[in-house]
C-alpha cells in the first residue's frame, strides 16, 4: 500500500508539473499573454473572431491530445518503475528468507564447535591422550592463527595447529592408538600430516612425526 500511495503521489506532482509548464508557456507567468490576447481579439471584425476562435479551438484540442499522450506515457513509464521496485522488493524478501536459513546454520556451527572446544586447552590434551596410550610425546608446538579474511567463519573462529610432534621409538600399534584417541575425542581436532621413518637395527619401534589442526571459538 505504501509503494502505491507512493506511486500516486509522484504521479500528482508529474501532472501539476506539466500543467504549470504548460499555462506559463501558453499565458505567461503573470498572464500577460492572455491580456495581450484578450485586447486584440475584441479589437478584430466579427468573422476575423469566429476564425480565430476556430483556431484556438484547434490549438486547445491540439494541446489536450499532446497533455495526454504525456500524461499516459509518463503513466507508463511509472507504472514500470513500481513493477520493478515491486520485483525488487520480492527479489529483497526471498535473499532474506536465504540469509536467515544461512544464518541459523552459522550460528549452530558456532555454537556446536563452542560446545566441543570451550574448555579445550590444547596441550593438556595431547600429553593425556599421550598418558592413556603409554607413548612419550616431544616438541608439542601449538599455534592459534586467525582465519583467511574472506573466510565468513573468521570473524568467530580461529585455527589451532599442532605442529613438530614427536613419538620416538614407538611401535606401530601404540602410534595408531594414539591417533584414534585424537580422532575419538571428536573435539575438531584431526590429524593432517604423519611422517614414520623406521630406526637404525630394529624392526619393531619407529619414530613418527605429525601435524594436526583443529578450530576453536574465540579471536
Amino acid at each position: 500500500m505504501n509503494e502505491l500511495r507512493q506511486f500516486l503521489e509522484q504521479l500528482r506532482e508529474r501532472l501539476n508539473q506539466l500543467l504549470d509548464q504548460i499555462r506559463i508557456r501558453a499565458f505567461g507567468a503573470n498572464n500577460e499573454r492572455l491580456d495581450f490576447l484578450m485586447d486584440s481579439f475584441y479589437k478584430l471584425e466579427p468573422k476575423e473572431r469566429v476564425g480565430v476562435l476556430a483556431g484556438v479551438a484547434g490549438g486547445i484540442g491540439f494541446v489536450i491530445i499532446v497533455a495526454f499522450g504525456i500524461y499516459f506515457s509518463q503513466v507508463n513509464r511509472l507504472k514500470a518503475e513500481l513493477n520493478d521496485a515491486f520485483a525488487a522488493l520480492h527479489e529483497l524478501q526471498e535473499l532474506k528468507a536465504d540469509y536467515s536459513i544461512e544464518d541459523a546454520r552459522f550460528q549452530r556451527v558456532i555454537e556446536q564447535v563452542q560446545k566441543k572446544t570451550g574448555d579445550l586447552q590444547v596441550k593438556p590434551f595431547f600429553e593425556k591422550i599421550a598418558r592413556d596410550t603409554l607413548v612419550q610425546i616431544e616438541g608439542l608446538n601449538v599455534q592459534k592463527n586467525p582465519l583467511d579474511a574472506d573466510n565468513p567463519l573468521g570473524s568467530k573462529m580461529q585455527e589451532v595447529k599442532v605442529k613438530d610432534l614427536r613419538i620416538n621409538n614407538t611401535s606401530i600399534p601404540k602410534v595408531l592408538n594414539f591417533l584414534i584417541e585424537i580422532e575419538k575425542a571428536n573435539n575438531y581436532i584431526r590429524v593432517q600430516d604423519i611422517e614414520i621413518r623406521g630406526r637404525f637395527g630394529t624392526r619393531l619401534y619407529f619414530d613418527t612425526k605429525l601435524t594436526a589442526r583443529g578450530y576453536m571459538v574465540g579471536g
